[in-house]
């Protein structure tokens, strides 16, 4: 009878420290899964704050009307029935009839005509050179869980 008893409880025994193990895997994953999306986000927010900084530079010698200045990407209007595009109108991030924006398409051979070869992106980036703005079209989860596009929505 004694046998059977602590057969009983070493069981439970093993049963509490096999949960008490679960638990501190899930917590364990869940705090390494939320360091690696603050690495993301933060990642793709200084690649944007790259790409402003150049952009707006190359804007302001368009305005002036510098020689052979002239911005750099394809306008938004030549790739206005990509799907992705079409999101970010029914999102409202962005306003293709507004003429308060100036939307071009950043991809990775404008980078590198920008000198932003580090950068490297599966897509493309929207530049807004009137509002100074740049939009990543994949979109990125805040701290708060919210899906951020703009650079100006996370600063």
């Amino acid at each position: 009878m004694k046998t059977r008893k602590n057969l009983v409880v070493t069981y439970i025994k093993n049963v509490l420290v096999i949960a008490i193990i679960a638990v501190g895997l899930y917590w364990g994953i869940k705090a390494l899964n939320k360091g690696y999306n603050n690495e993301e986000y933060e990642t793709v927010k200084t690649n944007m704050l790259l790409i402003q900084g150049k952009t707006e530079v190359i804007a302001q010698k368009v305005e002036i009307e510098e020689e052979g200045a002239e911005y750099i990407g394809t306008k938004i209007q030549d790739k206005q029935d990509d799907a992705k595009i079409q999101n970010l109108v029914n999102n409202n991030v962005i306003n293709l009839k507004s003429e308060d924006n100036n939307y071009y398409c950043i991809d990775n051979s404008n980078l590198e005509e920008l000198g932003l070869s580090e950068i490297n992106i599966d897509d493309y980036y929207i530049v807004d050179y009137k509002q100074n703005d740049v939009i990543y079209v994949d979109g990125i989860q805040d701290e708060a869980g919210n899906t951020v596009y703009k650079l100006s929505d996370m600063e």
